[in-house]
């Protein structure tokens, strides 16, 4: 009797798709920034202020191609213990699916090129892969956008008696821009 030989079925090629994704952080102050605005002719604009330099210290990522924006609030100062938690605890799980790698652009922050850091990269390398940008160049990075339309939307020319009523207003834009990403879909387009 002749052998019989079966075909091995062939593998799915299985096609890597990649999700682009930019990170980044920012400190808002408690203490009022001015900024332009419309006022009457040769009155300039005051605000009031404490006087106190409390800050607001938030970790962020934004997807250019959708416009989807994660962030994490935190009061400590930033540092590779933190910078891992965020991406662990928010970037991954916001971003990542199956199949679909997330390709991270971060800047050149000192805690981003901390031993601890690579290693997490390292262990996650099937998941994510980092791209670093070149030193100081924050307009290659579409999260600075971000910062630049929440600032202008809440945080210029305010006055926040409290580090709560700072956060209200932070929180109240970011969540503006999750729920409808269409006025950052049109910041960020650029970057997709």
């Amino acid at each position: 009797m002749d052998p019989v030989y079966c075909a091995q079925p062939k593998k799915k090629a299985c096609a890597e798709k990649a999700i682009i994704v930019h990170e980044d952080e920012a400190t808002f102050r408690q203490t009022p920034t001015l900024h332009q605005t419309w006022a009457p002719l040769h009155s300039q604009p005051r605000i009031p202020t404490k006087g106190q330099r409390n800050s607001q210290k938030i970790l962020g990522a934004v997807c250019p191609a959708t416009g989807k924006f994660i962030y994490r609030h935190q009061t400590e100062y930033f540092n590779a213990e933190t910078y891992i938690a965020f991406l662990d605890e928010v970037l991954l799980p916001a971003f990542y699916r199956r199949h679909h790698r997330v390709y991270l652009i971060q800047d050149n922050a000192s805690y981003h090129k901390k031993p601890e850091v690579y290693c997490w990269f390292a262990k996650n390398r099937k998941r994510i892969e980092v791209f670093q940008l070149p030193p100081y160049s924050p307009e290659l990075n579409a999260t600075e956008k971000v910062w630049w339309h929440t600032r202008k939307e809440a945080t210029h020319n305010q006055y926040f008696d409290t580090p709560q009523q700072l956060c209200q207003a932070l929180f109240s834009t970011f969540e503006q821009l999750q729920d409808d990403p269409a006025p950052l879909l049109s910041l960020v387009r650029a970057f997709s």
